[in-house]
Parts: C-alpha cells; structure tokens; sequence
C-alpha cells in the first residue's frame, strides 16, 4: 500500500478538535473522494459505495451552502426593502401632518360639508321622495371612513352603540323588508332617542371636521328620512307608513316595541362588552368604549352630578340607568310629532338649531385656540428635530464602525 494513501486512512483529520469553517470541510471531502481504496482483504466494491456517499455528502454541503448564501443574500434585501418603506412612510406621514396639507384638507372637508348642506336642503324642499337615496349615498362612505379612523384610533366600540342599531333598522326598512309597523318603530327611535342624542351629547355642525360631520349624519339624517317618508310616502300612499285610518301614532310601536327594542341592544351590548370582550378590554385601558368615555375620559355632566350626590354603583350601572330614563324620555313628543307636520317641522328645526350653536361655539370658543396651538406645536417639533439631527452628525463621524458578526464569526474560527 501506498505510505502516503496509508496514513491518510488510518489518521484521518480530526475535524471534532479544529474549529474549521464550512471551507476547510469541503476541502477535507474532496480529498477523501480521491481516495484509492487498496486496503487487504476489502473489497473493491466497498471503496466504490464509500466514494458514492462521500460524492452525495459533499453535494448536500455545496447546495446547504448556497441555500444559506441566498438566503442572506434575501435576508438583506428584505432589510433594506423594510428601511425603505419605513423612510417613506416617514415622509409621507410628514407631508401629511405638515400645515399646508392640514390647512388644505381641512378647507376641502369644510367645502364639501356645505355642498352637502345645500343638496340636503334642496332634496328636503323640492324632492323629499329622493331625500332615502340621498342619505344611503352618504352612509357607506362615511362608515367606511369611521370605521378605518376608530379602528386607528381604538374607538371601534363606539360603533356597537345604539344610534348604529337605528342605522340597521333604517336600511331594512328601506331596502329589504319595508312595512307600517317596523316604520312606526323606525320612526319613533328616528325622532326620540337618536335626534336628540344631538342636544344631550352635544353634537356639533364643524364642516373642516369629519368625524363631528360623521356623529352629526348619523343622528340628523334619520330623522330627516323618516320626515319625507312620514309626509311624502313614495306615491302618496300613507298606508306605507301608517296603521290607523287617521295615521295617527300607534301607543304600541311608540311605547311598547321601542323601547322593548332599545332594551334588547343594551343587553346585547352588555353581554359583548361585560362578559364576551371583558378580559380584552381589561388588558388594553386604551380601547375606548361608552361606558370610558362618559365616566373616565370626558365623564359626562349627568353622571358627575350622580357621583356628586352619592351615586355608588359603578360606571357601568350608571350609564345603562342614565340612557334608560333618557330614552325614555324622549319617546314621549313622538305622538304628536307624528300627528302634526308643523310641529314634526319645528322639532327638526330646533334640534338642528342647537347643533349650529353648538358649532358656533367649537369655532369661536375652542377651534381657533387649538387650530393655531396645534400649527405652532408642528412647527416647533419640526425645529427640534433640525437641531437633533445637527447636532448629532459630528458625532456619527467619530464612531468606529462595529465589526459584522460574520466578521467576528471569521476571526473566531481562525
């Protein structure tokens, strides 16, 4: 036997000892496939089957090791995709927040706000028959909007409530099951509960504002719905919208069904709040709901007077106490509203009344202090961020550039 071949076989390298990279070990492969197999008393064949494994062997180690090269190769393009996108987005969310876009979203929102104004009016006066298509014009797009800033914002609970459930209710009347009794319902919630939800949460008319323009829609315009239903049915058939001969309100629906209906929604929001989302909403304080919102981030003037006199029931049994007696409440002008189109006419109207003065007062009172505070707020954080980044430049230049894992890795292995 070759002495050289011999001392290869019988002292083979001890690859367990050396800390070799993934190059030292093909290099070992290699030489042991040009191996002669000469041994005595071993035959041929076994030479043959050992060079077949060692060839399999090392095309597994080639192929692990471009697998790993595109593999960092994608990991790094991946990184850098990732920063530009981030760089980007960065941009864009500054273009966004700076003043000129501000001041010219804001002057686009308030424009379309008053064409808006001016459409409703028109289809109310002259085409009450269309005011229905109207509003499900609107609807979708603004619910669509909410839905996307709640979510952003956390607010997405807000939209379990109840001047939503109206919404539904509106909508199968409308279009999928159309009928006097569920219009007496409809009605009664329209014009009791939901319309002057405006004068008891103070919704406010703000144009340049989306989300004030959003609460205003969804409270004023089913009522205004079911005023042109109530008046100017389609074909000036009153059986579509009336019981009794006389069409007067019926005690049942006003009274009975509604508010029947109204307890039906607070139970099922009470079970997906309290019982189904309770651990969710206990973890994350930042979620906001009803009940949060009117006893902890704003409490409600009703609600501080009760704590104030001894109320001690928790926020929650306050809240659903409150919105029962309210609803209640307001149910009680629908007989003669429905009866009378005068006095349905001025009820409309003085509730739209306190929603301007309470947009009066946004504007003249808060709108023109925050506006400017916020403007000012942008620009002086645009100032410290151009003297951070200045100030930070010569700095970046005297530090040392760390050495690569792989680097280190290379060094270690050496």
């Amino acid at each position: 036997m070759d002495p050289v071949n011999e001392s290869k076989v019988n002292s083979p390298p001890d690859l367990r000892n050396r800390k070799q990279s993934e190059d030292y070990v093909l290099e070992d492969i290699y030489e042991s496939v040009d191996f002669e197999f000469n041994l005595n008393g071993v035959h041929s064949d076994v030479g043959n089957m050992f060079q077949k494994f060692a060839k399999k062997e090392l095309i597994k180690a080639a192929v692990k090791k471009q697998v790993r090269k595109a593999e960092s190769k994608l990991q790094e393009k991946n990184a850098k995709l990732k920063e530009a996108i981030k760089v980007k987005k960065q941009k864009l969310e500054e273009k966004i927040t700076a003043p000129p876009f501000l001041r010219t979203s804001d002057k686009c929102a308030f424009t379309l706000g008053i064409v808006a104004l001016c459409i409703t009016e028109y289809i109310l006066l002259k085409q009450p028959q269309w005011m229905s298509l109207w509003y499900t014009f609107l609807l979708f797009p603004l619910m669509i909007a909410r839905y996307i800033s709640y979510s952003q914002a956390k607010y997405q609970y807000f939209m379990l409530d109840f001047c939503y459930f109206v919404q539904v209710v509106l909508l199968v009347q409308l279009y999928i099951k159309p009928s006097p009794e569920l219009f007496q319902f409809l009605f009664t919630l329209s014009n009791g509960p939901l319309c002057v939800a405006i004068v008891m949460w103070r919704n406010s008319l703000v144009f340049h504002d989306l989300d004030k323009t959003t609460s205003v829609f969804i409270h004023m315009f089913p009522p205004l719905v079911t005023f042109s239903l109530r008046w100017y049915p389609p074909g000036n058939d009153f059986s579509l919208v009336c019981l009794e001969p006389d069409c007067r309100a019926s005690l049942y629906y006003t009274f009975g069904v509604s508010f029947v209906a109204y307890c039906l929604w607070q139970a099922l929001y009470l079970i997906q709040t309290e019982v189904i989302d309770k651990e969710k909403l206990a973890k994350d304080k930042q979620i906001m709901t009803s009940v949060r919102w009117m006893t902890e981030y704003k409490p409600h003037p009703v609600y501080k007077w009760m704590v104030k006199n001894g109320y001690r029931y928790g926020p929650t049994s306050a809240l659903v106490l409150t919105q029962g007696i309210y609803t209640f409440i307001t149910l009680l002008p629908i007989i003669p509203v429905f009866q009378y189109y005068e006095l349905h006419a001025v009820y409309l109207c003085l509730i739209f009344l306190v929603c301007i003065w309470n947009g009066a007062n946004y504007y003249f009172e808060i709108f023109t202090e925050t506006y400017t505070d916020r403007l000012q707020r942008f620009l002086k954080e645009k100032k410290r961020e151009k003297k951070e980044a200045k100030e930070t430049k010569p700095a970046e230049k005297n530090i040392k550039p760390k050495e690569s894992l792989s680097s280190s890795g290379d060094a270690i292995r050496n």
